[in-house]
């Protein structure tokens, strides 16, 4: 009798001592980094530049999201004898696996395309149009091979009539693209644009303090600084819609957005 009453007091002082315990807590674990990659031409880095900056003026966003710069200034998908994009976006998707690749090609591409082989495609022609079209699918599924994302920004107004017209036959190339691959991890960003309706070429704009700022650069081609700020302002809802896509809402994780000051 003796020697229950002590197990059973043992176990009393035991089931006391886990009661006064405190709580354990578990610290929910933390949330990968997002990548994401720029892709493609000296646009596509100053897009890189212009969300570099916007990291800059937000911590939350700076600690959910990290950059990796890989657009090549002079690029193009026209001369694959000489860098093919198709390839390095492979080689990056197997090598990093970016969460979302940020694509801009097209302002070096007004000439023949110039295949691995030196094989030539005569620019223009109905047979570019289908060849480089078949080249950005390649571009996408390649982005996509090992479970990332992509989005293709549109090409602006350009100030040379040609160029423009060129950009605008590029935008419809990219969209067409997308639509074909037919992925919900592949988009198409429309063009950022000066005002509503049909764009103009506006080398000046008011900033968010109504100032008259300089947006593109003498090219006619390129944005300044805060050109390009204004540009992912208006590119950066598709990288959202993209990465929401993928289940990571960064408008409710980080819910404090940074505009273009």
């Amino acid at each position: 009798m003796l020697s229950f009453v002590r197990a059973a007091t043992g176990a009393v002082v035991l089931a006391l001592a886990v009661a006064a315990a405190p709580e354990a807590t578990f610290a929910a674990p933390d949330v990968a980094p997002l990548h994401i990659a720029f892709v493609g031409d000296s646009m596509a880095d100053g897009l890189w530049g212009a969300l570099f900056r916007r990291l800059g003026k937000d911590k939350c966003l700076a600690e959910k999201v990290k950059l990796i710069r890989k657009a090549k200034n002079g690029t193009g998908l026209t001369r694959l004898d000489q860098y093919n994009w198709i390839d390095e976006v492979g080689a990056l998707a197997d090598e990093s696996n970016p969460d979302l690749f940020v694509g801009s090609f097209g302002i070096n591409d007004r000439q023949s395309i110039v295949e691995a082989d030196r094989t030539r495609v005569d620019y223009p022609s109905p047979a570019f149009e289908t060849r480089y079209t078949a080249i950005v699918e390649d571009v996408l599924k390649r982005a996509t091979s090992k479970g990332g994302s992509i989005v293709v920004v549109g090409l602006p107004v350009m100030l040379d009539d040609d160029a423009n017209t060129d950009a605008l036959d590029k935008n419809k190339i990219f969209a067409a693209a997308v639509t074909a691959v037919a992925s919900p991890r592949v988009s198409y960003a429309t063009p950022w644009s000066s005002q509503p309706g049909t764009d103009e070429y506006k080398p000046f704009l008011p900033n968010a303090r109504n100032n008259m700022v300089q947006v593109r650069a003498s090219d006619g081609i390129h944005f300044t600084t805060i050109g390009y700020d204004m540009v992912m302002e208006a590119v950066y809802p598709a990288v959202l819609a993209s990465l929401k896509q993928r289940g990571r809402d960064l408008a409710t994780e980080c819910p404090s957005p940074v505009g273009v000051r």
